[in-house]
């Protein structure tokens, strides 16, 4: 129980709706946040947003670590706003994932999920499988991510004008996003 509670409080702020940044444009890039910092065990993830960019759009890097030795700097190209950034043991191999979400409020643009893992041999992307077809029905974007209990990577999203919400489970072993009921800790 103690450790769900973290957990379902670090989806519900996942999932909890965004406001919009208002105003100009750089009262908006003020709002991007520079830099956070996670850690699995003795493997920590830097990722970083270069100042000057766009909250929207750009890119970023993630710059891993153990130590005092530098593993591995990625940049990558993002289309939207880094929101989720979460590390657990998805894989249940005792090393941790690291994972970053892109967003965007514009249901012709869709976020983006980043996933790296330690292999041993160094940092690797690690791969999740995208929605099946059928489950995209209704998909305006706007995903949010968290971790519900046992390192279960888990994904929600509004569906269509109704305001629904679809909530999905993702299957390591299966390589495949399974439904799932609304978690009854969420609130």
């Amino acid at each position: 129980m103690r450790r769900l509670l973290p957990a379902a409080l670090l989806l519900v702020a996942a999932c909890a709706k965004e406001a919009p940044p208002s105003g100009d444009s750089a009262a908006r890039d003020a709002a991007c946040f520079g830099t956070r910092i996670l850690s699995y065990r003795d493997l920590v993830a830097e990722v970083v947003i270069p100042s000057g960019e766009s909250c929207g759009a750009g890119s970023f890097q993630v710059v891993f670590t153990r130590a005092a030795d530098t593993l591995e700097t990625l940049t990558e190209t993002r289309n939207g706003t880094v929101g989720f950034i979460g590390t657990a043991d998805v894989t249940g191999d005792g090393r941790g994932e690291f994972i970053i979400a892109t967003y965007t409020d514009d249901s012709t643009r869709t976020g983006t999920l980043y996933a790296y893992s330690d292999s041993g041999d160094g940092i690797v992307r690690f791969p999740i499988t995208d929605l099946a077809a059928d489950q995209r029905d209704g998909y305006a974007g706007m995903d949010r991510f968290g971790f519900g209990g046992a390192d279960q990577l888990v994904r929600a999203f509004p569906r269509g004008p109704a305001g629904d919400t679809a909530w999905f489970a993702y299957s390591h072993g299966e390589s495949r996003w399974t439904p799932i009921e609304r978690p009854s800790w969420v609130r």
